[in-house]
């Protein structure tokens, strides 16, 4: 498969936007922000989509190892982003950033080698042109090349989307499945707000789920169905998957909450002193102790809800909680 090359749009004004503006001045929120973009460049080539693959305990600890930043700054990002409708939790192993999608750019290997390859040959153009009517005067030389530079990158576009239409022809005959026009006309739409491996991926998986279903006797006319309509063939087994991975998240999310609640009124219960203690060993073991300072006071509730489970299992070290 053709390799493709993708990069992130910053827009003019993103360090403009409010909510920009607004994860910029807490606490630590320069990092913040730099981590909002490192996960946006993660997410790109996936259609703005996080995936969580558990080689950690948790989201959090595994961005923090691909990203290479420390998991309290990765903590405080999601929970910033989550808060603000930046990141979408689709399930507990898929996180979805919807900027994304509406700042990312793509090309080919062999398109960007055809665009570098033209800039270099109207450079020359240019220059030879700024010569000829330097030495001749000639002022009615007037030089077309960007122009046709213009012209031969819509040309390679279109080209590019033509392969990529052929691409998917393979596959579909491979599934058995009769190219037709209305198909091409479909693919084609599909193609202009989704990318190439995208497609690939879902169309696979649709293939393979129609296959494996005993009720469907005709697999490619049921497939041209669901695409001309727009719609999906789903598993039943992976609905209730997906159904109880969400409940189990809910179940987890209130033990959590209350496991949260618990520790925080114990600790709020025990004199001053000790309070300080237990923070002071907190900070002590922080690759961050500033930053986590700087949250304390200007955001004191998310400051005690990061740190509950460093507080928790000191307590527990104490036999102050069971």
């Amino acid at each position: 498969m053709a390799k493709r090359y993708y990069w992130l749009k910053l827009k003019e004004d993103f360090f403009e936007q409010k909510i920009i503006k607004k994860l910029r001045r807490i606490a630590g929120g320069d990092t913040y922000t730099i981590i909002y973009l490192k996960l946006q460049l993660l997410a790109m080539k996936n259609d703005g989509k996080l995936f969580f693959e558990y080689v950690e305990k948790d989201f959090a600890n595994e961005l923090a190892l691909e990203l290479d930043e420390d998991v309290e700054n990765v903590e405080g990002t999601l929970f910033f982003l989550e808060k603000n409708k930046l990141l979408e939790v689709i399930s507990q192993e898929e996180y979805f950033l919807p900027e994304v999608l509406k700042a990312v750019g793509s090309e080919s290997a062999s398109t960007q080698r055809v665009r570098e390859f033209r800039e270099r040959e109207k450079q020359k153009e240019l220059l030879q042109c700024n010569t000829n009517v330097i030495q001749g005067n000639k002022m009615q030389q007037l030089c077309s090349v960007e122009k046709e530079i213009e012209k031969e990158i819509e040309k390679d576009h279109d080209n590019n989307i033509i392969n990529n239409i052929n691409i998917i022809k393979e596959l579909f005959e491979k599934f058995g499945i009769n190219f037709s026009e209305k198909h091409r006309e479909v693919v084609n739409d599909l193609l202009k707000k989704n990318s190439l491996d995208f497609l690939i991926k879902h169309f696979t998986q649709q293939y393979e789920i129609l296959s494996k279903n005993p009720a469907v006797k005709n697999v490619p006319a049921v497939f041209s169905k669901h695409l001309f309509a727009g719609t999906c063939e789903v598993k039943n087994s992976e609905i209730l998957e997906k159904e109880k991975a969400i409940e189990e998240k809910k179940e987890n999310e209130m033990t959590e909450e209350k496991q949260e609640n618990d520790t925080l009124e114990i600790f709020n219960s025990l004199p001053l002193d000790k309070q300080n203690e237990i923070e002071d060993i907190l900070l002590k073991k922080s690759k961050n102790p500033n930053e986590l300072i700087k949250i304390k006071r200007e955001m004191p509730f998310i400051y005690y809800k990061m740190i509950s489970k460093q507080i928790r299992k000191i307590l527990e070290s104490e036999k102050l909680i069971l």
